[in-house]
């Protein structure tokens, strides 16, 4: 890469970096170009050069925060079949969870916004697909648990799922005012620990039911 197309990327990153920060505050209808802008760095001119229109920016903040948790993911989804006790796969998946979105608040945010805009962009984007991987592996773990006697026939893969992303996304959307609640810090390293080891033991409890 020459030093104008390297330049030339470090402005884009930076945008995108000032976008991700203002549109998971304010969300796309809150958020203002200039604002963008002022933070990267960048003129507004380069801002619509480099994506179009602030919606397609959006759109593209969306995407890129949505394309982080596989990477989280992946000790399972790229994992040799039935080569893992299948409990502690899934207690790692759920620690995997709680510790993505602990450093990602902006994913939280951000999928916050997109659910009031009714998955709009999500849809235009086809993020949906993103999640395919992890279902796959999931509904693999699942069946191997099922063969080795370990995990209830019923389970299945789309509940697994939805009650773990519940449970940890719920804790860090939520967090401030049920640390209100609870009258103690929910972002302290132990609380969040003891939290992810809690929806482990849950799911677990549900899996290898008789």
């Amino acid at each position: 890469m020459d030093k104008q197309a390297a330049r030339s990327e470090r402005t884009r990153q930076h945008i995108l970096e000032a976008a991700e920060q203002i549109f998971a505050e304010k969300g796309l209808d809150g958020a203002r170009v200039d604002e963008i802008a002022a933070l990267s760095g960048a003129n507004k001119r380069m801002i619509y050069a480099y994506f179009g229109s602030k919606e397609a920016l959006y759109c593209t903040v969306l995407e890129r925060i949505y394309r982080r948790l596989p990477e989280w993911e992946r000790f399972l989804t790229d994992r040799p079949e039935g080569q893992e006790d299948v409990c502690a796969a899934l207690a790692h998946l759920v620690r995997a969870y709680f510790g993505f979105l602990r450093e990602n608040p902006s994913y939280v945010r951000m999928l916050m916004w997109e659910n009031l805009y009714e998955a709009r962009h999500f849809d235009r984007m086809e993020l949906g697909k993103v999640r395919d991987p992890i279902r796959r592996a999931l509904r693999a773990l699942l069946e191997q648990g099922k063969r080795e006697g370990r995990f209830r026939g019923s389970a299945d893969e789309e509940q697994v799922l939805m009650t773990l992303f519940a449970c940890s996304f719920n804790f860090f959307s939520n967090v401030h005012t049920m640390s209100r609640v609870m009258q103690t810090d929910l972002l302290a390293p132990d609380a969040i620990e003891a939290r992810a080891e809690a929806v482990a033991e849950m799911l677990l409890v549900y899996l290898t039911a008789a």
